[in-house]
Formats: structure tokens, sequence, C-alpha cells
């Protein structure tokens, strides 16, 4: 995934080691996005300087269990937060990125974020207002 164009970014971790992959896929019982993956095999998380953060694959695992994603937001996984309340959230089925308050992750109150990783990249990880 090329994040050349990237300006804003106050951290960017080093590629995921791909054995972490397989354990964080079996403690969420389920496979991450292609998309995600693609990124984690570029940076494994990132911090920006507008408080954006793109979970690396260690913290998604705590993340979407303390957030009760399976419970709350069914079909979709927590791959980064605002830093102010609200969790990326990236369809399982579709790959689309919705912003969701962690407290009310009912899918009818999300916020669209961007219609896929590869396009949020592109357009420089815009985040919906508040």
């Amino acid at each position: 995934m090329n994040m050349d164009h990237l300006t804003t970014v106050a951290q960017i971790n080093p590629p995921v080691a791909e054995d972490l992959i397989g354990r964080v896929e079996a403690q969420l019982g389920m496979s991450l996005p292609g998309p995600y993956l693609e990124l984690l095999r570029s940076a494994n998380g990132m911090r920006f300087d507008n408080g954006l953060v793109v979970y690396a694959a260690e913290e998604v695992v705590e993340r979407n269990e303390t957030f009760e994603v399976k419970n709350y937001a069914p079909g979709y996984v927590a791959i980064g937060d605002d830093s102010g309340g609200r969790a990326v959230m990236m369809s399982l089925k579709s790959g689309r990125l919705m912003m969701a308050g962690i407290g009310d992750m009912d899918a009818d109150m999300m916020e669209p974020c961007s219609k896929g990783l590869h396009s949020w990249v592109a357009d420089g990880w815009p985040l919906p207002r508040d």
C-alpha cells in the first residue's frame, strides 16, 4: 500500500510479523479484511498529528474486546480511533469505513468515513467532522 504522500504522520511502525497475523485472527475468531492486512504488511500501526490512530495488529484484539464490537457492531472490526471517543470501523463484508461512537456502536448511528481503506489512504486519511 503506497503511503509516500503522507505528511501528517507522527509515527509509522515497521511492518507486522506474519506469524502475528494468524494469532490475531485466531484470537478474534475471524479473518482480518484484506486491505487492512495489506496496510499492516506496510506499517503495523500509525499515529497521526490529528489524533488518528490506526491500530497495530497486537492492539486489534484488545480494542475489539474492550469495545465489545462483536456484540454491538457485528460484521465490523475496529481498526483505529480518533483519540476523541470515536472508533474507525471496517465492514467485514464491503470494506467500507465508518466512524462509530465508542459508547454507541449501533450501525444506524455510524457515520461514513470512506468507501474503503485504499481510497481513505489516497485521500490522506480524512475524518468526518464531529
